[in-house]
């Protein structure tokens, strides 16, 4: 099981890349401007030549995951990753939990133990993975309406055993 979700697309395009990502950036705010008003636009990231790194403009939503794509011709790739910021704030309060469990089992406080190792199931499946699910979607969504994704395929990685 992975910590923090993560998924892999091959998407087919309805036009070529370069009409593609020229609609792209004309959709996205650069992530080096200062903007009071972020929801004009529909992502916030680098758009390059073939490649770019987005997330979604909304503030909270946005910062759950990171989409990176290239395109070639018309198709391409997608990876979704956590963002760095809910990464952060996620191995926080891991930390501040098991410290507790650390001082739970030094005081013989058994009950704290259950408590706040059910903290951490409830912030990684609740939390982390329903905001993963949520945002990735609504990037997903955003993103086929822009550049005219006609089909999508997640792409699923086989794990050692």
């Amino acid at each position: 099981m992975k910590i923090f979700p993560n998924k892999d697309y091959s998407i087919e395009l309805n036009k070529d890349s370069l009409s593609a990502i020229t609609d792209l950036k004309n959709q996205t705010l650069s992530k080096d401007q200062f903007v009071v008003n972020w929801n004009n636009q529909s992502f916030i990231g680098k758009v390059e030549k073939n490649k770019f790194e987005l997330k979604i403009s909304k503030k909270i939503i946005g910062e759950f995951c990171v989409i990176k794509g290239k395109l070639e011709n018309q198709k391409g790739t997608l990876e979704i990753r956590t963002g760095k910021i809910i990464k952060i704030i996620f191995v926080a309060i891991v930390l501040f939990a098991f410290l507790g469990i650390i001082t739970a089992i030094i005081k013989t406080e058994w009950e704290l133990i259950f408590n706040l190792a059910m903290t951490i199931l409830v912030m990684r499946f609740i939390f982390l993975e329903l905001g993963f699910k949520l945002a990735s979607k609504n990037g997903i969504n955003k993103l086929s309406e822009i550049i005219e994704i006609i089909e999508i395929i997640e792409i699923k990685k086989m794990t050692k055993k």
